[in-house]
This record gives C-alpha cells, structure tokens and sequence, in this order.
C-alpha cells in the first residue's frame, strides 16, 4: 500500500465518519520519562527509545518539525537515501502529484505515477538500463537517478525525501532540529478512538519537554 505523502496524519482521518467528543486535554512533561521516551536523552538515544516505544504503543514513524528534506540533484541525497523510505520526485514543490518511489529492505517495493497510479518503471519513456524498476535493489537507485538526471525532461525535477520509518537508522540531521512529533492511537473501549499527538521538545542536545494532546472520537462503521 503506497505510504501518504502527509506524514503522520492523525488516526481519526482514517475512518469514514467519527465525531470528535471535547477539547484535547493537554499533558505536560518536563522530568522522568513519558512514553518510555527520557527527559534529558540526546538525540540519537531518544531515536532509540521512540524504536522500542513504537513497537509496544503501534507506531511507525516520526515527523521532524521543519527538516529540510527537498533537494535538486541526486548528489545531494546520496548520503541520505538509507534513512527514509520514499522519495517523491516533482517538477515543482507546487505540482500536485508526482512520482513517488517506495523502498523498504533491499529493493523498490511500488512506484505511483501520476493519478495515482502504480507503474512498473519510472521514467516510462528511459531505457531500461536507465529506469528505476519496481523490484530493483535499493542499491540501485543513486546510480539510477544520476543518469536520469541527465535527461533533459527531468533534469530540474526536484527530490523530496519522506517517511522517517522508526525501522531505518538515526538521522544525523535530525539532531539540527528541536521538535519532532508522532502519533499515538488507542482504543478506549468499543465505538471509541483516542489519539495522541505527542511532540518532543530539545534545548541544548537535550529532550527537555513531551507534550502529548489527547482526543477521543466516536467511530461509526
């Protein structure tokens, strides 16, 4: 299934219909731990905690507030590439749509054309020993993109980076950036979705705040 391009969105978009019930409450924490995540934790050691809280709260991935993550040639992603799961390839930031290229382990896992729409090989119209395939290693797709790159109709696409998969390696640019955020939901009881929006908070290398909103929605099937 092709991952959303809005990273994070809230569980409660994921159902037809849902009524949300009140005002989010609002918890604050600025000592000991919440979430299994520890006030005063560097970077890379609250990238580990959020590894292992995914797994017990369900959870895949992490949204870093305000990362630059679109670039204009392949050399600049080159180093990148191992730590996200998608790359988004536009002629402007502006056009709606794109092509997209989903990887995951070793190799390629769906490419979305416009549409959307899944395709087998992206550029339709570059040679084979040019093209990204679906099933092509994951190693594959620098080299791929450099010589697409050097064909005149997509030589000013821009690249986009997205999906910071908690299953990929620590970014060292996340350390650049002082909120990240993710979601949490939970089930309550019957007929009831609660969801977490929790945002992380750093000062000086440092995880210095967690600040989690909560919100219950009634679910109608």
């Amino acid at each position: 299934m092709k991952k959303t391009l809005l990273l994070l969105i809230p569980a409660l978009l994921l159902f037809g219909c849902k009524k949300e019930n009140g005002s989010p409450r609002v918890e604050t924490t600025i000592s000991g731990s919440k979430w299994d995540i520890k006030i005063g934790s560097s970077y890379a050691d609250v990238y580990a905690q959020l590894q292992k809280s995914g797994q017990q709260n369900n959870f895949n991935e992490v949204d870093i507030i305000n990362q630059k993550q679109t670039f204009t040639k392949p050399e600049e992603i080159q180093q990148k590439l191992k730590f996200y799961s998608m790359i988004l390839l536009q002629k402007n930031t502006t056009e709606l749509g794109g092509i997209s290229i989903d990887y995951d382990g070793d190799k390629i896992t769906s490419i979305t054309g416009p549409g959307p729409a899944l395709i087998s090989k992206w550029p339709q119209d570059a040679p084979d020993e040019s093209a990204l395939h679906q099933d092509e290693a994951v190693n594959n797709i620098y080299t791929k993109l450099l010589a697409i790159y050097k064909l005149p109709d997509y030589a000013n696409y821009q690249i986009t980076l997205a999906y910071k998969a908690l299953t990929k390696p620590f970014d060292p640019d996340m350390a650049n950036y002082n909120e990240w955020a993710f979601y949490i939901t939970k089930y309550p009881k019957p007929g009831i979705s609660g969801t977490y929006y929790i945002r992380l908070l750093f000062n000086n290398g440092k995880l210095s705040m967690i600040r989690s909103e909560y919100k219950e929605s009634q679910v109608y099937n």
